[in-house]
């Protein structure tokens, strides 16, 4: 009932009410509304799992693409941010404002 439709828990709630215990009318709303918020979160969690695999993908693609060119010796120096890192890491305020850091050379085979 706490987490039911509506109607099941208005009549819950209508119950806790009579009882005139407001600690239990609190706890039951609050019940449902983090029950709600929990919910909607694991949606958004999902969602942007899907969207951080479908870019992982994506990089790798054109990482591949990138390789096959041979776009590393034809351009030069090109860094992989990728292969020095465990994790990946979001950009800092400081590259999202346009100053990056130099790139160190990029590895020969």
């Amino acid at each position: 009932m706490l987490i039911g439709r509506s109607a099941r828990f208005e009549k819950l709630r209508n119950a806790a009410l009579a009882t005139n215990n407001f600690g239990i009318i609190a706890d039951i709303s609050r019940y449902r509304q983090d029950h709600d918020l929990l919910r909607q979160l694991v949606q958004e969690q999902e969602m942007l799992s899907a969207k951080l695999e479908l870019i992982r993908e994506r990089l790798g693609l054109t990482h591949g693409r990138l390789e096959a060119a041979n776009t590393p010796n034809l351009v030069g120096q090109l860094e992989w941010e990728e292969d020095q890192r465990t994790e990946p890491i979001p950009y800092t305020p400081r590259q999202k404002s346009g100053r990056f850091a130099t790139a160190p050379p990029f590895p020969t085979p």
